[in-house]
């Protein structure tokens, strides 16, 4: 199978990739308290692309999450806002791993979480209910594929 490196300027990072097949790519990334409350992209949109979740991690850091009533994954579906997933704060102790459809991680039915998005839209995270406290940041981390439109 013929295999390609390229530079991809939206991860900022160099990717292999087997040219016949789509790839599974992972983002692991540290959001700050500050940045979590106010709602942070994840994955920005790419012209022409379409993003499809394949799961998603969360792990509080710095102490347990406290004050808000979730962290929520959101993308957008029919040109409507969808809560991929919905993490309660429960969930979110300190150094405590929570994938998308454990106890306390909502999905949404049937696996609509993991179905593709709509061309030319983000994956986003924010808290929902009152600014987040106590945690310093937050872990996050996405398996998904990018699909042509």
């Amino acid at each position: 199978m013929p295999v390609t490196s390229r530079y991809d300027a939206t991860e900022n990072r160099y990717v292999r990739e087997d040219t016949l097949a789509l790839t599974e790519r992972t983002l692991r990334t540290r959001v700050t308290l500050a940045q979590l409350n106010a709602g942070f992209t994840l994955l920005p949109a790419v012209p022409g692309f379409i993003y499809s979740l394949i799961d998603a991690m969360l792990i509080a850091v710095g102490g347990a999450a406290t004050t808000g009533t979730s962290v929520n994954i959101i993308g957008t579906r029919a040109a409507a806002p969808v809560q991929l997933v919905v993490v309660a704060i429960a969930a979110l102790t300190q150094s405590a791993a929570v994938r998308a459809g454990a106890t306390n991680a909502v999905i949404l039915a049937d696996g609509a979480s993991f179905t593709p998005l709509d061309v030319n839209t983000p994956i986003t995270v924010i808290t929902v209910g009152s600014a987040m406290t106590v945690m310093t940041n937050i872990d996050v981390t996405l398996e998904y594929v990018i699909l042509p439109a």
